[in-house]
C-alpha cells in the first residue's frame, strides 16, 4: 500500500510543478536543466524539449553579454554568502523579443544525495510598469506629494523639492523637515493643534493652507490635502501640498485694487452729486437757463468719462503686473 501512496504524492507533486503559475525550473550543480514547467515554456517562448539537458537557454535569455556578465556577477557574490537567493530581479528577453521583468527565488535541495537548485520566477512585468506609471506620475506632479509614515518622509517628490528647497537625500527616513519648514516654534505649536483635531474628527483634512519657509528663507503659503493609504498595520499618509502663493498675492492685489478704487471714486463722485444737487436746486428756484443747465451738466458728464477713463487702466495695469490673477477677475478688470 505504501508504493500506491508514493506514487500519487509524486504524482501531485508533478502536477503542482506543471500547473504553476510562476516558472519553475530545476537545476543540477552545472547549470543544466532538468526541468522547465509550462509557465517556464509560456513566459519565455522556449518549449521544454529545446532546454531540457542543456545550459545554453541562459544565453538566450540574456542575449546582451555585458548583462549576462553583470547578472552571473551579481549571483556568484550572493552565493558566495549564501547558498540561494531571494527577490533578484532582471530582465530576461523572450523568444519573441519581448521583454519581461522576473523575479527570481532559489533554494537548494538534496535528492538521491545529488543537490539540485530550484528556481522560482515571477513575472512581475505589469507590476513594474504600473509602478513606473505611478511613479512617474508622482515625480513630473507639479505639486508636492509626500507619503508619511507617522511623520516620517518616504516619498518626496521632484516638485516637493522645488517648492521647498530641501532634496529628497535630505528628508527621507526623517522627520524633523518640518521644523524646518516651520521654524517658529509657536506657529508650528499652532499648526499642529489645527490639524491634529481636523484628523480627530475626519482622519484627513483639505485645502488646509498654511506658511511655510523654504530653505532660502523664502515664505510660501501652501493649501494642503491628505488621505491615508494601505490597510490595516500598513497605514501610511499621502501629503500634497499646492504652493498658492502667488494666487494669494494675486488675490491681496485684487482686494488692494478694489480698496484703492474705493477710494480714488469716493471724491470724484461726491463731487459730481454736489454739484447736481446744486444745479437741481437752482433748477427749482428757476435761476438757470435751459443752456445753463447744458452745460453745467455736460461737465458733469466730462468728469463722469474721466472717472471711467482712469477706472479702465487702472484695472489694465492691475491685471498686467498680476499674471495670476484667475480667469474671471482678469476679465472683469480688462472689461470683456
Amino acid at each position: 500500500m505504501a508504493k500506491p501512496e508514493a506514487d500519487t504524492t509524486g504524482c501531485i507533486e508533478a502536477g503542482i510543478l506543471e500547473n504553476a503559475l510562476v516558472m519553475i525550473i530545476v537545476l543540477d550543480h552545472t547549470g543544466t536543466i532538468l526541468a522547465w514547467n509550462h509557465a517556464a515554456e509560456t513566459i519565455t517562448g522556449y518549449r521544454r524539449d529545446e532546454v531540457a539537458g542543456k545550459r545554453d537557454v541562459w544565453k538566450q535569455l540574456y542575449p546582451d553579454k555585458d548583462y549576462r556578465q553583470e547578472i552571473t556577477a551579481r549571483i556568484a557574490t550572493i552565493l558566495s554568502a549564501k547558498q540561494y537567493f531571494e527577490n533578484l530581479e532582471t530582465t530576461i528577453r523572450t523568444r519573441s523579443g519581448s521583454s519581461r521583468i522576473i523575479l527570481w527565488n532559489t533554494k537548494e535541495v538534496v535528492q538521491d544525495g545529488n543537490a539540485r537548485a530550484v528556481a522560482v520566477g515571477i513575472d512581475v512585468t505589469e507590476q513594474r510598469q504600473t509602478d513606473n506609471f505611478r511613479t512617474s506620475i508622482i515625480e513630473n506632479a507639479h505639486i508636492l506629494i509626500a507619503v508619511l509614515d507617522h511623520g516620517k518622509v518616504l516619498v518626496w517628490n521632484k516638485a516637493a523639492e522645488t517648492i521647498t528647497g530641501y532634496t529628497r537625500d535630505q528628508v527621507i527616513g526623517k522627520r524633523d523637515i518640518w521644523k524646518q519648514l516651520y521654524p517658529d516654534e509657536e506657529y508650528r505649536r499652532a499648526v499642529t493643534r489645527q490639524i491634529t483635531e481636523i484628523i480627530a474628527k475626519n482622519r484627513f483634512f483639505e485645502n488646509f493652507e498654511t506658511r511655510i519657509v523654504t530653505r532660502s528663507g523664502q515664505k510660501k503659503i501652501l493649501s494642503w490635502n491628505t488621505r491615508r493609504i494601505g490597510t490595516e498595520g500598513t497605514l501610511q499618509d499621502i501629503t500634497i501640498g499646492l504652493d498658492i502663493t502667488a494666487r494669494k498675492q494675486a488675490e491681496e492685489a485684487l482686494l488692494s485694487y478694489m480698496t484703492e478704487m474705493a477710494m480714488r471714486l469716493k471724491g470724484p463722485v461726491e463731487i459730481i452729486r454736489d454739484n447736481l444737487t446744486d444745479v437741481a436746486k437752482l433748477i427749482r428756484e428757476g435761476k438757470l437757463e435751459p443752456d445753463e443747465i447744458a452745460m453745467v451738466l455736460d461737465g458733469q458728464v466730462r468728469n463722469a468719462d474721466q472717472i471711467a477713463h482712469n477706472v479702465k487702466e487702472f484695472q489694465r495695469e492691475i491685471s498686467m503686473k498680476n499674471k495670476e490673477i484667475p480667469a474671471a477677475y482678469r476679465k472683469f478688470l480688462e472689461g470683456e
